[in-house]
């Protein structure tokens, strides 16, 4: 038996205004090659199918035309929620998907065996993103000093739960999750990452008799505390100039009698991201010697560096992005950081559109500025936290 590892795809996601449909449509016709090529059973997608709660009618549309275009390949298809991931959108047609083979855990089971998937020579335990209600159901018995200790304490109880309910089988145990790991390492597009991921679960807190973790929530594939077992696969694509020059992979797991092989599969660069950084000429100069990978016109970001304060570039770059015109690459961005800066000018000056600016960028750069103690900013952080979190699920209600 053959189970592939994916998660992250965020479908619906814009980078900087832009969209990346065409690379996940790439990416999902290199995918349905390698299912094929390598005769996979089991696709597992560890959260954050799509961007938003509520994902357009393109995402949409992306995710549900991949899954139908899967059904000749005879695939067994496990999706769990992501924190993105509206569990509601997702549950809606369980009903129906399982009648094709594709079995959906939105949200957390209060009956824990019902996220538990028997395959024959491998068990999933398909557990989704762990919500607010999830971790409070779970932990109310106990009172806690720390909010991030109950929701770590909270997630260890789960899967201790669930793997109480595998204990009778024999086969290799695979457990799904979508949360943040200490000691694991992420990228920008995950800057906003909500308050049950700020808590970050240990290696140990996974129950012994796992035999792999599939992960997702970083986009960046890497080993748990340098554990093979416990991974990440990270997004199958560039989510943020941050990831331009990430190996971006899926992870196959061959069950063979109690031990499973592990394989990694390099995913396509579909399209380049490129940042060009030096002063104002240096990467107009960069910019335009840029010729590209022959794939898809590239995404461009621009970095400017200066000496001191000079108010006129933000002028002289808007005007050269708003007049670029190049069939290698759409600048798609850009910064200007001062090295010499002013009392009054800022680290870096970014132009873009307010909807890309995330709530939790602007609580910390008030919180950088502000003259409260570690603490109080601490505490100050991770309230702004969960009223961001209990925004998304009035949105899901």
């Amino acid at each position: 038996m053959r189970i592939l590892h994916t998660a992250d795809w965020h479908l619906g996601l814009r980078l900087y205004k832009r969209e990346i449909s065409e690379e996940h449509r790439a990416f999902f016709s290199w995918l349905k090659e390698l299912i094929e090529d390598r005769s996979i059973n089991v696709l597992m997608i560890s959260g954050d199918v799509f961007e938003h709660s509520n994902p357009s009618n393109e995402a949409r549309a992306l995710y549900y035309t991949f899954l139908k275009e899967l059904i000749h390949l005879k695939c067994k298809v496990i999706i769990t929620g992501g924190n993105h991931d509206s569990p509601g959108i997702l549950n809606a047609p369980r009903e129906i998907l399982e009648m094709l083979d594709v079995h959906v855990i939105g949200s957390a089971r209060t009956n824990v065996r019902e996220e538990i998937i028997d395959l024959g020579e491998a068990v999933i335990a398909a557990v989704p993103f762990l919500r607010e209600p999830d971790i409070h159901a779970l932990t109310r018995d106990t009172t806690y000093d720390d909010k991030r200790l109950q929701i770590r304490d909270g997630i260890r109880r789960h899967y201790e739960k669930v793997a109480l309910a595998c204990g009778h089988f024999t086969v290799p145990l695979i457990a799904m999750g979508h949360l943040y790991a200490a000691g694991s390492s992420s990228s920008d597009s995950e800057k906003m990452i909500q308050l049950g991921n700020q808590s970050p679960v240990a290696s140990d807190d996974f129950p012994d008799c796992f035999d792999y973790v599939a992960l997702g929530h970083i986009h960046k594939p890497q080993r748990v505390n340098a554990l093979d077992h416990i991974r990440y696969s990270g997004s199958p694509v560039p989510l943020s100039f941050s990831e331009r020059d990430d190996r971006k992979i899926v992870i196959e797991l061959e069950i063979n009698g109690n031990k499973i092989v592990q394989t990694d599969h390099e995913v396509p660069v579909f399209r380049k991201l490129v940042r060009f950084k030096g002063s104002l000429e240096e990467v107009k100069q960069k910019a335009q010697a840029f010729r590209g990978n022959g794939v898809a016109r590239a995404f461009g970001e621009l970095q400017i560096e200066l000496e001191g304060e000079d108010r006129s570039v933000v002028a002289d770059v808007t005007r050269f992005v708003a007049d670029w015109n190049s069939e290698n690459i759409d600048i798609v961005n850009f910064g200007i950081t001062v090295r010499n800066k002013g009392p009054r000018m800022g680290e870096m000056v970014d132009v873009k559109d307010l909807r890309e600016v995330k709530p939790l960028d602007v609580i910390d750069r008030l919180l950088e500025s502000g003259t409260e103690s570690d603490e109080d900013k601490a505490l100050i952080r991770n309230a702004f936290l969960e009223l961001l979190d209990m925004d998304d699920e009035n949105e899901e209600e």
